[in-house]
């Protein structure tokens, strides 16, 4: 069964610089690690309530694309869950394989509209009590484009089995974070629009060193 959204997560050219930048809106490093095979640092914060996986790869890759790029979801049963999706008819990206990290085990699918869905089945908790003292105060959603937004509502809402709530736009809960379905948007480089953050105080949009985009939402 699957049971959290647990990340939002992608590649990062400077993980330094995205450091200080999730740093200034009040994030928190939970997690820091070296994957020696991929060489990859793979590095956890928390904002508020969310966490965010980012992804420094040593070896430059010029055709490598960064930005926010899948969101991941707990499951207590990995093999079950990715067989059912693919099942019905979802696109397999990466079949059940153990993590690079050695934690566990992890598999890739694309939802109705492109967007990357990892599966995760680890004993790891990476996630830390709500952050309350910095200027969010809670990851109010993760944004996915759904120009097929009948399709998107089935996949998220009957099929990852998330709760709809009230919402202007089609917004499902599992866990304590949301995907909220956006039927069209301005492009972006990646299917993740942007993260909607709960601020004390109100404040422009922002971008981080990778472009992805973070709106800020009175308390």
């Amino acid at each position: 069964m699957i049971y959290e959204l647990n990340h939002v997560g992608g590649r990062v050219r400077d993980v330094d610089a995205s450091l200080a930048f999730y740093a200034g809106i009040g994030a928190e490093v939970v997690d820091r690690l070296f994957m020696t095979t991929s060489r990859v640092n793979r590095v956890h914060v928390q904002i508020a309530t969310g966490l965010v996986e980012l992804l420094h790869h040593e070896d430059p890759d010029p055709e490598a694309g960064y930005g926010l790029n899948h969101v991941g979801f707990m499951t207590d049963d990995l093999d079950a869950d990715y067989a059912r999706l693919i099942g019905l008819g979802y696109a397999e990206l990466s079949a059940p394989r153990t993590a690079g990290s050695g934690q566990g085990r992890l598999g890739f699918l694309s939802d109705p509209n492109g967007v990357r869905i990892e599966l995760l089945q680890r004993s790891e908790e990476f996630r830390i009590p709500p952050i309350a003292s910095g200027p969010v105060r809670r990851l109010s959603f993760v944004a996915l484009a759904a120009p097929d937004l009948d399709a998107a509502i089935e996949f998220y809402g009957t099929h990852l089995g998330m709760e709809r709530v009230p919402s202007d736009e089609p917004t499902f809960r599992i866990g304590d974070d949301a995907v909220r379905l956006c039927e069209s948007f301005p492009p972006a480089p990646t299917p993740i629009n942007h993260l909607g953050l709960i601020a004390t105080d109100p404040r422009p949009d922002a971008h981080d060193p990778d472009g992805n985009r973070m709106t800020f939402l009175p308390s």
